[in-house]
């Protein structure tokens, strides 16, 4: 990028949510379940792609990379919390013309402009810019509503209802205006979670478990989830028992019809109070599940105040230093084992393009305007004149 003439500003993760905590468990037990295929993996193409999932960046990587980042005279910044959440910031300040990153989030912190595949090598692979305010006129859905929406997809803060993904949440949204507007009409839901945000530095798996632990003795949930499918099987029990007595008195004819009736009776209401009772709202026709206790709008907070910089970091504050060469070379070379032949003509690279000027474009100066270009017939060429006066002659 430094090479292209792009000026790019690195900015790294603070401390993490609390809502994060079970995606970034999430991640964990993904990285173990990836370490353990690799094991078994046999061909050259399985290690390389299970390898890839192993990736886990520590507290020692983002100091490595800081310290390289200033010996080229990049400028960092250092969230308070969510990388993303800041590089919105800087964006809508003017600091910087984007944000470049592969998570889609930017977009639901109202960053102006996201690029994706801004440093992907593959040769198949387009940088990609979205604008934030067409997406908005696109889908036809005010900023509030789109948090909403990201909400319903999937995030990282909270759980989704199981069963509504981007094309029905959508239709929902247009339709009940929010979140709430969803789970009142459709689910009959009229209370809702509330959560305390807080924050927490995660650098490490112990840090991570320990949040994780501290988490599970401060909410009970693993335990209602147990109680709440001990209360199911029992009522599917009694659902069976019920249905087998009902045969039972149909077969032996023991029972009048009318009795009959009264037991359907008495079973569709038990289930329609075991339904109404249950913690997990249950859409049966389309299996749409709301989660127990969803933190929508913990979520909805994170995204819409995100835990960010304001007006606090200057244009100054981005300025590019010199490159300093030598400790670069002792770094990457004489630090980590780095080829001083092959990293000297890449710090020279570097220096040449930081002394190139910014183009400035015609477009800066005045607003572009379209220009009427008036139809003119096309007169006929001397040549043509000549031609037909030309008269054949007749050969002697």
């Amino acid at each position: 990028m430094l090479e292209a003439g792009i000026k790019p500003i690195y900015v790294f993760d603070g401390k993490a949510p609390e809502l994060k905590i079970g995606e970034l468990k999430k991640r964990s037990e993904k990285r173990k379940d990836a370490q353990e295929k690799l094991n078994q993996a046999e061909t050259e193409q399985d290690v390389s792609k299970f390898t890839k999932r192993l990736v886990k960046v520590t507290k020692q990587h983002n100091e490595d990379c800081k310290k390289l980042l200033e010996l080229l005279g990049c400028p960092i910044v250092t969230a308070p919390s969510e990388a993303e959440a800041q590089c919105a910031q800087l964006c809508k300040e003017g600091l910087v013309y984007g944000i470049a990153t592969e998570d889609m989030d930017g977009l639901t912190f109202a960053t102006p402009r996201l690029i994706r595949n801004l440093s992907n090598n593959k040769s198949d692979s387009k940088a990609k810019e979205y604008t934030f305010s067409k997406i908005i006129e696109g889908l036809e859905i005010t900023y509030d509503q789109f948090v909403d929406l990201c909400i319903l997809m999937g995030c990282d803060y909270c759980e989704s209802i199981k069963g509504i993904g981007g094309k029905k949440g959508l239709e929902l949204i247009r339709k009940y205006g929010s979140i709430e507007g969803i789970l009142k009409e459709k689910f009959n839901i009229t209370e809702y979670a509330e959560v305390e945000i807080t924050y927490n530095e995660i650098t490490n798996d112990q840090e991570l478990k320990k949040a994780t632990l501290n988490e599970e003795n401060d909410n009970e949930e693993d335990q209602n989830n147990e109680n709440n499918e001990t209360k199911e099987n029992i009522n599917e029990s009694i659902d069976s028992l019920k249905e087998e007595k009902i045969d039972e008195d149909i077969k032996n004819e023991d029972i009048k019809d009318e009795d009959v009736k009264d037991e359907d009776t008495k079973e569709e209401e038990t289930n329609e109070d075991l339904e109404n009772d249950s913690k997990n709202k249950i859409n049966k026709k389309n299996k749409e599940i709301v989660p127990k206790n969803w933190l929508f709008k913990g979520a909805r907070q994170l995204f819409k105040e995100p835990n960010v910089l304001v007006n606090q970091i200057k244009e100054s504050d981005l300025k590019f230093k010199e490159i300093d060469e030598e400790g670069l070379i002792k770094f990457l070379c004489e630090e980590n084992g780095f080829n001083e032949d092959r990293i000297r003509p890449a710090i020279n690279r570097v220096k040449q393009s930081k002394k190139k000027t910014n183009q400035t474009r015609i477009d800066s100066f005045f607003k572009p305007s379209e220009t009427n270009i008036p139809n003119i017939k096309k007169r006929p060429s001397s040549d043509n004149k000549n031609n037909s006066k030309v008269k054949k002659r007749k050969p002697k």
